[in-house]
């Protein structure tokens, strides 16, 4: 057995297992990677040693009357041992362990508010934690799911919760996993309860109003926190592979600085040796070294700058860059990525500032494209900038448009609210707490779909995700090139 450097330890407390005749007191000592448990203090050989991993299981049981934690049980060798402890040495304990055991007894813990999503494979749900009394979203998961998926040994599941490990330490910029707990048959994964809507639901919003967009302001602003955090997000090598409105979401109400990434369940490391789902992603997002890689071929966080600058094209034209009628439409206008960008000018939306940074956020060649570092330094985001400043200072006049737009996302959020609780008895008590769209998803079922057979420049299997639904995959075959190609579909948008 591996020597012991108690040197390193992270937190040391003393634990009780209460036996019929005598209690015995142990020196539980917790460190990056492992739990000793002793009969001394710094014991070089301790009776239980316990590896921090999504193997190890650990319940926690609470006393129901002073409403904290009472003791912890873990499955050792031969059967199940409990060990009581003061409340506030279990709860530290229980913090150091986060995201890296899978917790039990979520049922004592939280207690569900409403369910606030569904999809084929989760179900999401507000709930308030009976410790600190705060509200965080709850996200039920199947276990059968994980076991249909295309990869049944969980692998995508494991990396999905790395990652979000990786990331917990940003809250301001992406949603963060809390702790995961199992059941007999579910898994759950407690998330940070965001308030606002996504991008989806603010561009949704925006129609009502003149431009039928969201203020320029508002966009170099949902712009700026986007390249922040993919900068952040980049820094970590870390590729997330589904950009797009559903899956930027809004912490706070009315508040576009308050922007995170949700969803990493396509999330990969560009350290891996091989990506799982290499073709994959949202139609209409899609970067095009993503659609044409190959066995054996890699790409680089540049994709997701792809996706961000056809985010920035809607919205600055209300439109999608790739358009079509359905799922394959839209995929072969993406993958052919035919690209108009020689808008009119207005002055306002379209102008040289922002078909610049659009040229070189949606250049086709990966290599050659900006990286969100040189993004964050474009006059059109950049906070510094003489462009940028003179934008945000805009007269009174501007300022005047900014409230009146403010009231107007209060009024229709306030008809949103009234319309969820019509009819619904059980949710007037919780006026505060809204639903949101998606939390990170981390479940696939596997669905085939049919495409036609032509040439020989594009085939392999291309994945799709929906939020708190199925992974779509579609068998790609290869296909003739358009003839033309300045065509663009004028079809609905995806």
């Amino acid at each position: 057995m591996d020597s012991i450097d108690y040197k390193e330890a992270r937190f040391k407390f003393q634990g009780i297992r209460k036996h019929f005749f005598k209690d015995v007191t142990y020196h539980i000592t917790v460190f990056d990677d492992i739990v000793t448990i002793g009969a001394t203090p710094d014991c070089p050989n301790p009776k239980y040693r316990i590896t921090l991993n999504l193997d190890t299981k650990i319940n926690w049981e609470i006393n129901k009357n002073r409403q904290e934690l009472e003791y912890f049980e873990i499955d050792y060798q031969t059967g199940k041992k409990i060990f009581h402890a003061q409340a506030k040495d279990l709860l530290k304990f229980k913090e150091i362990l986060t995201g890296k055991v899978m917790f039990e007894g979520i049922g004592d813990l939280f207690k569900p508010i409403f369910q606030v999503g569904k999809g084929s494979s989760a179900k999401v749900y507000s709930a308030r934690n009976v410790l600190d009394k705060r509200v965080y979203a709850v996200k039920a998961i199947q276990k059968s799911f994980l076991q249909n998926q295309e990869h049944g040994d969980g692998m995508a599941f494991q990396s999905e919760v790395q990652i979000l490990k990786t990331l917990s330490q940003y809250e301001q910029n992406f949603l963060v996993l809390k702790e995961i707990y199992a059941g007999d048959s579910t898994f759950y994964l407690v998330t940070s309860y965001l308030e606002g809507l996504s991008l989806t639901g603010e561009l949704e919003k925006a129609k009502t109003l003149p431009e039928k967009r969201l203020p320029i302001h508002s966009i170099k602003m949902i712009m700026w926190k986007l390249l922040t955090n993919l900068k952040i997000l980049h820094s970590h090598r870390i590729i997330h592979r589904d950009l797009k409105p559903d899956n930027l979401m809004f912490a706070r109400k009315n508040d576009y600085s308050s922007l995170i990434l949700v969803d990493f369940g396509l999330a990969t490391s560009e350290l891996q040796e091989k990506y799982l789902f290499r073709k994959c992603g949202t139609p209409g997002y899609v970067a095009p070294e993503v659609l044409s890689s190959r066995n054996g071929q890699k790409y680089n966080c540049r994709v997701d700058i792809f996706s961000a600058g056809c985010i920035l094209y809607r919205l600055l034209t209300g439109q999608s860059l790739f358009q079509g009628q359905n799922f394959e439409e839209v995929l072969r206008s993406n993958r052919h990525c035919h690209m108009n960008l020689e808008l009119h000018q207005d002055g306002n939306y379209i102008t040289e500032q922002s078909l610049d940074l659009l040229r070189k956020m949606l250049n086709k060649n990966g290599k050659n494209r900006i990286n969100a570092i040189q993004a964050l330094q474009h006059p059109f985001v950049d906070q510094n900038s003489e462009f940028s400043t003179q934008a945000i200072q805009n007269s009174s006049q501007q300022l005047i448009k900014n409230v009146i737009h403010q009231l107007n996302l209060a009024e229709l959020e306030s008809k949103y609210n009234s319309q969820i609780e019509i009819g619904d008895e059980k949710n007037s008590r919780i006026n505060d707490l809204k639903k949101y769209s998606s939390i990170t998803e981390v479940q696939y079922y596997q669905l085939s779909l049919s495409a036609k057979r032509s040439s020989s420049q594009f085939s392999g299997t291309f994945f799709q995700k929906e939020p708190l639904s199925v992974m779509h995959t579609l068998k790609l075959q290869s296909e003739q090139p358009l003839k033309n190609s300045n065509s663009q579909h004028s079809a609905s948008q995806l």
